[in-house]
């Protein structure tokens, strides 16, 4: 297997040039949400990074690409997000992802841009458990359930947004379920040449933070240790998709993706990293 940065253009365009890959899936990039990382670390890997792919596609006549995009390039509106509404990104990170849209769109690759939501959980292939392992761990369901099963408190930021019991609003999608959607994307590019598409891939729920700590509760059945802190700069009250246009150009579904199921496969991954000595490690505000 050979494997390259994407800033290494030299060996890119060697690997492309060997291989000619007939797709590429682009997921690489520098995706925390930290306002105090280096800006240039952001513009090199994901920026820079994704221009010397695509320069090195073109080069060797390379067409269909799958480009991994965010939530976060919408504009806050407090309703279900379609992928018609409107952009206005507010992080670095999403700024830099919406860069990459253009690019890739200005290029006229083949190409399907996939705007994630909330993706979380774990995936059992072979027996074998594989999930995320952040350093630092930054999402929500991975902090809870880790600090959960450990007895450890974490910290629930806001209990004053419009929502029924006022804590945040989020659409949670299972990696089992973007899998899905990345394979129907493949699909669909080989059936389709010549074309550019922007879709949402989220799973359409609503869930609250204090009521995904209250999943986790009742099915662990161990009492969670928080407390409420002030709300973040950033946060907004919803955060939900529409997925109608994946369930239509793609006809995908997110299967997997009911809360329980996203939280019980998460509770495998991390018994399994307790089991083997990886312990999860946190921003000092979570």
């Amino acid at each position: 297997m050979n494997t390259c940065n994407l800033l290494d253009l030299k060996k890119l365009n060697h690997i492309l040039n060997k291989y000619k890959p007939k797709l590429i899936i682009h997921l690489a990039a520098q995706s925390l949400v930290d306002e105090t990382i280096n800006k240039k670390k952001y513009y090199q890997n994901n920026i820079l990074a994704t221009k010397n792919l695509i320069t090195t596609m073109k080069k060797h006549n390379l067409t269909n690409l799958i480009f991994s995009s965010t939530a976060a390039v919408y504009k806050y509106s407090g309703k279900i997000l379609s992928e018609n509404d409107t952009i206005k990104p507010k992080s670095t990170y999403a700024k830099t992802k919406l860069k990459c849209e253009k690019i890739i769109k200005d290029s006229k690759i083949n190409s399907i841009i996939l705007r994630f939501f909330n993706v979380c959980s774990s995936l059992k292939i072979n027996n074998k458990i594989i999930g995320e392992f952040h350093n630092p761990e930054t999402h929500l369901i991975p902090t809870i359930v880790y600090k959960n099963l450990l007895q450890k408190k974490f910290y629930i930021y806001g209990n004053n947004y419009k929502t029924q019991d006022g804590t945040c609003i989020r659409d949670y999608i299972h990696i089992k379920d973007i899998c899905s959607a990345i394979d129907k994307s493949i699909n669909y590019l080989f059936r389709n040449n010549k074309k550019f598409q922007i879709i949402n891939i989220g799973s359409s729920s609503r869930n609250t933070n204090l009521e995904t700590l209250q999943e986790i509760e009742k099915i662990t059945k161990i009492k969670n240790i928080y407390t409420i802190e002030d709300r973040r700069k950033g946060d907004v009250d919803l955060l939900v998709c529409s997925n109608s246009k994946a369930k239509k150009l793609l006809n995908w579904q997110p299967k997997n993706s009911a809360i329980k199921k996203i939280i019980k496969d998460e509770i495998l991954w991390v018994k399994h990293l307790i089991k083997n000595k990886q312990f999860r490690k946190f921003k000092n505000y979570l």
